[in-house]
This record gives C-alpha cells, sequence and structure tokens, in this order.
C-alpha cells in the first residue's frame, strides 16, 4: 500500500482510538506506529539498490515490486504477537498502542497487497524460509532488478 494511503488509514485509527476514550498520547504513538512501521523499507532499498538513489527511485522501487530481497523487519506478525503479549502482561499502554498501530498497518497491508505478494507474506519467518528470495514472495516477480 502506497504511503498516502497509510497516512489516510492512520485517520480511522484515531478515530476509534478516540472514541474508545484513549488519551491524545495513546492515539499519538498509535498513528505514528501505523505509518512509521514503513521506515524497514528504505533498509530494505539501500541494501538492494547498493545505495540511495533519490526519493523517486525508492517510491517506484518499492511501489512497483522491483527489490530483489524483502526483509522488512517491522512487517512482522510475530512482532505483533510478541509485542501484545509483553504489553498486556505489563499493563503497559504505550508498548500496547505502538503495536496497535502496526498491527492495523499490517492488516491494511496484507489487505492491499494480497495480490502483489504470496500469503503467509507477512510472517518474518516465511520470508526467512525462502532467503528473504522476492522472486519466490512476490506474485509476478518479472520486474525485479536483476
Amino acid at each position: 500500500m502506497k504511503a498516502s494511503r497509510h497516512v489516510a488509514a492512520a485517520i480511522p485509527l484515531a478515530a476509534v482510538l478516540y472514541a474508545a476514550g484513549r488519551s491524545p498520547l495513546e492515539i499519538a504513538l498509535a498513528a505514528s506506529a501505523s505509518v512509521l512501521i514503513d521506515v524497514d523499507h528504505l533498509a530494505d532499498y539501500v541494501l538492494c539498490r547498493g545505495g540511495w538513489f533519490g526519493l523517486r527511485d525508492f517510491f517506484q522501487s518499492c511501489n512497483e515490486a522491483r527489490l530483489n530481497r524483502l526483509y522488512l523487519v517491522l512487517h512482522a506478525w510475530e512482532w505483533i504477537i510478541l509485542g501484545g503479549v509483553a504489553a498486556l502482561a505489563a499493563g503497559a499502554p504505550l508498548p500496547g498502542m505502538v503495536v496497535c498501530g502496526m498491527a492495523w498497518h499490517l492488516v491494511f497491508d496484507a489487505i492491499g497487497n494480497r495480490g502483489v505478494v504470496v500469503p503467509g507474506f507477512y510472517w518474518f519467518f516465511r520470508r526467512a524460509g525462502v532467503g528473504f528470495d522476492a522472486a519466490r514472495l512476490y506474485r509476478d516477480p518479472s520486474r525485479i532488478y536483476a
């Protein structure tokens, strides 16, 4: 899903949390986490492209499914489960809101990218199991950079 859509998707998340009586700080954390989780795309881009070639190339490479490796270390249901359990066990609402925002993001990614990536893509160990090889993770690997 494109960055602009993730920013737009943070608005209903904030509205739901506001309606649930969450504090402004909790709302800000969840909404921010739902967008900032995408920072892991930067690392993948630099690793796969061998450097930085500008914002246009970055967005084109990511949005057009051209990277040959997909690590995306933050895009993983494993972190949602572990973080959620830890936040609940500790009774820590602020980390819980970060997990909430990340989960919100993954739900939208899983729906929006279901035609782009293989089932199970948003499990880190699924990606690791194929060596993070994009040719085995994209449904149509024909546009991957050589």
